[in-house]
């Protein structure tokens, strides 16, 4: 299953992550924590001006949601549904132990 490139830029952009631009068409998201704290947590998500790749194939997908480690493409399409919260996030990467929370 292929997801909109637009969905899932608008998803991570509702859910603590900050879209970056590289060069002239190199996109990438980056969390962070209350809209303040970088954390390493960042992944390639192409990007929404070149018409070619509106829609990622599942290979990508499958890239982008463990390189921002989320379990199964199922969990990584909830979390940008909505459904699963910016704060549930923070508390999984806890939890896998990518991010500290102490410092928030």
């Amino acid at each position: 299953m292929s997801l909109e490139l637009s969905f899932i830029h608008q998803g991570l952009g509702n859910k603590g992550f900050k879209i970056e631009v590289r060069g002239r068409d190199h996109y990438y998201c980056r969390f962070y924590i209350n809209g303040e704290i970088k954390t390493k947590i960042k992944s390639k998500v192409g990007g929404l001006s070149r018409r070619k790749y509106k829609t990622l194939s599942d290979n990508l997908v499958v890239r982008i949601y463990r390189s921002l480690y989320f379990d199964s493409k199922n969990q990584f399409v909830e979390f940008l549904e909505c459904p699963y919260t910016e704060e549930e996030y923070q508390r999984m990467l806890y939890e896998k132990g990518q991010i500290d929370l102490s410092s928030t």
